[in-house]
């Protein structure tokens, strides 16, 4: 406490030792230098707030832009969905439609494999004939100027063609 009081004491003289002027400067030269520190802390508010505003309306800028950004992903994903659904309804419709024709296929394969039979069968029935009218022009010929041995030779030459055209005819 003694040291609070020389303090005092000394703070005292220290101003009656200045001339009257100055001690009447004392408190105004207090309080420009309390309206000058008030000033510089508001204006590092102010400046502190502006900022604050500032990176607030860039994070908010940013903001409505990744929003912006999500909304037409968001579209562009419908789209793409609405496609896959379209293009997985035209893949089952072509698989239903190949499904079809592969049966017709297998069908006109069977089809085509008998007609190829058929075709065979007919050749080989054609040539048998052929043999057989061949055989008989030539037996009727012989007959024709009286050689009845060579009319049998004949007949009896092409005998088998002409059982084998019977029996395909059946």
């Amino acid at each position: 406490m003694a040291l609070v009081l020389d303090l005092e004491d000394e703070r005292d003289f220290l101003l009656e030792a200045l001339p009257g002027t100055a001690r009447r400067r004392r408190p105004w030269l207090a309080i420009t230098l309390a309206v000058l520190v008030v000033a510089v802390v508001l204006v590092c508010i102010a400046g502190n707030e502006r900022q604050a505003n500032t990176q607030f309306d860039q994070a908010d800028h940013s903001v409505v832009q990744t929003t912006d950004r999500i909304a037409a992903s968001e579209t562009e994903l419908t789209e793409v969905r609405n496609n896959l659904r379209f293009l997985g309804l035209q893949i089952s419709v072509s698989q239903t439609a190949l499904s079809a024709d592969t049966t017709l296929l297998q069908g006109v394969r069977a089809a085509l494999a008998q007609a190829q039979t058929d075709a065979s069968d007919k050749a080989s029935y054609i040539v048998s004939l052929k043999t057989c009218q061949g055989g008989v022009q030539q037996a009727l010929n012989a007959l024709s100027v009286g050689d009845q041995s060579h009319a049998v030779a004949a007949l009896t030459a092409v005998s088998t063609a002409c059982q084998s055209a019977a029996t395909a005819s059946a």
